[in-house]
């Protein structure tokens, strides 16, 4: 009798070792690669590549070809850009109409601190607002200063009665920084959302109807 084939009925095995890769398209791969790059380095900051590849079940090289860099860097930048991609959107809806009387900028403020509130929740990730983990390769650095650049415009833009110069530019930038890592502490349980609302809505309206207003003198 013909003697069986040893790997009919298992799984096909490649030169890894790992079981063959079942065939996705490249987007669900990605995506793939990177749920389990959530779920391997958010826990675990000090995780490798090869800990992501083997959670995907993919090899290591794989995990490059998608990420390139040949580190987990390139893994935490594409992570940072999901979360940050829904920030403009809701920026817009929330921060584009103009609020002249102090009465109005008190209003617009309270509803802005509160709806960026709820995103950062819904994030719910501190690393995201923190300064710790910034491995080499992810840009996030860099992605910040573009985010907050961008932001800073976006405020100044719906005042409508300041002048976009560097010293207010800076006075907002300064701010946008220090609300930041307030948030970060707030995710990680250190400080209760009602207190980090409650000044970060006096912060700002000190900056709208004060700061700004000096600085564009």
């Amino acid at each position: 009798m013909p003697k069986a084939n040893s790997t009919k009925g298992a799984a096909a095995k490649g030169t890894s070792g790992k079981p063959k890769q079942k065939r996705l398209s490249p987007d669900l791969r990605r995506a793939q690669i990177l749920e389990a790059a959530r779920k391997v380095l958010l826990p675990n900051p000090e995780a490798t590549i090869d800990d992501v590849a083997d959670a995907a079940g993919v090899t290591r090289q794989l995990v490059s070809l998608y990420f390139p860099g040949g580190g987990v860097g390139a893994l935490y930048g594409a992570m940072f850009d999901e979360y940050m991609a829904t920030l403009p959107g809701m920026l817009g809806e929330e921060f584009l109409a103009p609020a002249k009387r102090k009465a109005d900028v008190r209003r617009t403020t309270e509803r802005s601190v509160a709806v960026f509130l709820d995103w950062a929740e819904s994030v719910g990730e501190p690393w995201i607002f923190s300064n710790t983990v910034r491995p080499d390769g992810s840009g996030i650095s860099e992605k910040i200063q573009a985010s907050q650049e961008y932001t800073a415009s976006m405020m100044i833009q719906a005042r409508g009665d300041l002048t976009d110069s560097p010293r207010v530019r800076a006075a907002v930038i300064c701010q946008l920084a220090g609300t930041k890592n307030l948030i970060g502490r707030m995710l990680s349980g250190e400080i209760k959302r009602a207190d980090v609302e409650a000044a970060l809505v006096e912060v700002y309206m000190n900056l709208f109807t004060v700061v700004l207003p000096a600085l564009s003198v």
